[in-house]
């Protein structure tokens, strides 16, 4: 029999992930402005948008009954209806320090949620990249492959895995990709479980399955938020 998946992961939807995209957006945006290709005006007075997905995110991590999630998204709306019935200020912090400010959030927020523990992230038989503007390769033989954490923010990475073997039949591998991408390439034979949340974008299973399942068949889970890119697991 195949053995049993790890228990789902907490969702890294979280209020303070929210703020770091938020500003890494706002960054992105005012960085295109001064190169003229957009009009950041139309885009950036709906600011209270921000607000609201805080509000959603602590209703998520802490049910419907938040108090504060519900008053993020009632004050949000609010300010939406006001910001579109009236002008708007001028922001005049630099673009690329928002950006360069919402990737140090971003990267914190991470870090907090994936709890890894500084000995296993030292491990070799643990995973860790992390690509922002650019890119990175790994490739992993352990023959007690424990998992991994795999981060691209507007940068990408490639890794192989099909020299490798999974400790307990099983691991657990948590990706995080905003306005990037990623291939993970894993040995014939190996089960994906995909447990990813994608939004404007996606994680695609592009191995090769048999007719049916195999029993005991290694087993490769796959978590994390997957904003506006893509990864794709692929023999």
């Amino acid at each position: 029999m195949n053995a049993p998946l790890e228990p789902k992961a907490p969702s890294p939807f979280s209020p303070k992930l929210v703020l770091g995209v938020a500003i890494i957006v706002a960054g992105l945006v005012l960085t295109l402005e001064t190169l003229g290709i957009l009009d950041a005006h139309a885009i950036l007075r709906l600011w209270p948008l921000v607000l609201v997905a805080m509000g959603i995110a602590k209703l998520r991590q802490e049910g419907s009954r938040s108090t504060g999630g519900w008053v993020l998204v009632i004050l949000g709306t609010v300010l939406l209806i006001g910001v579109l019935d009236r002008g708007d200020h001028s922001i005049s912090l630099g673009p690329l320090l928002l950006v360069a400010l919402g990737i140090f959030i971003v990267t914190k927020a991470l870090k907090q949620h994936r709890g890894i523990s500084p000995e296993l992230a030292r491990s070799e038989d643990f995973l860790t990249g992390t690509a922002i503007f650019g890119g990175f390769k790994r490739r992993m033989g352990t023959q007690s492959f424990r998992g991994g954490e795999l981060t691209a923010i507007f940068g990408g990475y490639e890794v192989d895995l099909r020299q490798a073997a999974l400790e307990s039949g099983q691991a657990r591998i948590d990706v995080f990709v905003l306005f990037g991408g990623g291939e993970i390439r894993v040995p014939e034979g190996w089960e994906i479980a995909n447990r990813a949340t994608a939004i404007a974008g996606a994680l695609n299973d592009n191995t090769h399955h048999g007719p049916s399942p195999a029993e005991g068949r290694p087993c490769l889970v796959i978590t994390g938020l997957i904003l506006f890119g893509g990864t794709e697991v692929k023999s």
